[in-house]
């Protein structure tokens, strides 16, 4: 099967390494600046670097657009394919398979559900791969390179895909986010961020172990522990407003998931009660005191 592939980014570098590795062929590498596109060929066995997206005298079977979401419509607009028959298909989780319907006749999709960076290589023999397609033809194809990477292959629509990647930003981007403020916040403990790591790997072992991830749910969110979240939230006063917002917000969710619900607000007057009782507390010490004075007076009449 032979390949090209539009892009020179983390997709692009990971899937045609991935792919060369099984057999395939990959026969051109786009990207608008010619020294990415260089670069990134001189790593296959006899790939063409171009930055031009006319393909009409290529021999390559399917093209693979591995570009930033918001450049694929632009990309599939402007391409020009051979004559032969060719599939044309997009890496992204949250693009519908429409955007290249103007392009050629056989268009699809091919996903791999994965995150990716240059300096960590990924094994694809774990990564799940969905694929769609306009034609059972194409589909099939692309069923056959997929299951050179992989034997976790699934055909998904654009709106079922479109439902995977939002549940793979929360599981992934949004986590990774979080890791972050861990690792700011952490840092002002005194401790390492790599303390965490047991931590992390725990959670997510259980969540995966689990029949659910909210059975393993720990912390003052799930045991309504207000003392706490008073507590973290006073001393988050003094860091980024956004890491006290964030706390908040993720308290509020947990908590309504339980039944029970407890935002800023509830916070502020669990906060107030603690000050008036700590007043009142304060007030009956005096007496206390205003009361053994009189106990002594009594005794000095006496």
């Amino acid at each position: 099967m032979r390949v090209s592939l539009i892009g020179s980014g983390k997709v692009a570098t990971h899937l045609g390494t991935a792919l060369e590795d099984k057999g395939v062929v990959i026969e051109e590498v786009y990207s608008r600046n010619k020294k990415h596109a260089k670069k990134l060929a001189r790593k296959f066995y006899d790939a063409h670097p171009t930055d031009q997206l006319d393909f009409s005298n290529s021999i390559s079977e399917i093209f693979i657009i591995a570009v930033a979401d918001n450049a694929i419509q632009e990309v599939a607009d402007s391409i020009k394919l051979p004559n032969h028959k060719v599939i044309l298909v997009h890496t992204s989780g949250g693009t519908p398979l429409e955007v290249l319907s103007g392009s050629t006749l056989y268009t699809g999709v091919f996903y791999p559900l994965q995150t990716f960076s240059f300096e960590k290589k990924i094994k694809f023999s774990e990564v799940p791969i969905c694929i769609d397609a306009t034609s059972k033809s194409a589909l099939d194809q692309l069923a056959l390179l997929a299951e050179t990477l992989t034997p976790k292959v699934f055909h998904l629509n654009s709106e079922e895909r479109k439902r995977l990647h939002i549940a793979a930003v929360f599981a992934c981007n949004f986590t990774n986010y979080l890791l972050e403020t861990s690792s700011q916040i952490i840092e002002t403990s005194g401790l390492s961020f790599q303390e965490l790591k047991p931590l992390v790997q725990e959670t997510i072992d259980k969540a995966f172990s689990l029949p659910s991830p909210i059975e393993g749910q720990t912390g003052p969110a799930i045991r309504h522990d207000y003392k706490t979240i008073k507590r973290h939230l006073d001393a988050l006063e003094n860091d980024s407003q956004e890491y006290k917002y964030l706390y908040e917000h993720l308290t509020d969710v947990i908590q309504k998931n339980e039944g029970q619900y407890v935002n800023a607000e509830v916070v502020k007057k669990l906060k107030e009660l603690e000050e008036q009782k700590g007043l009142q507390e304060h007030l009956n010490d005096m007496g206390e005191a205003l009361s053994q004075e009189d106990e002594d007076y009594l005794d000095l009449e006496e």
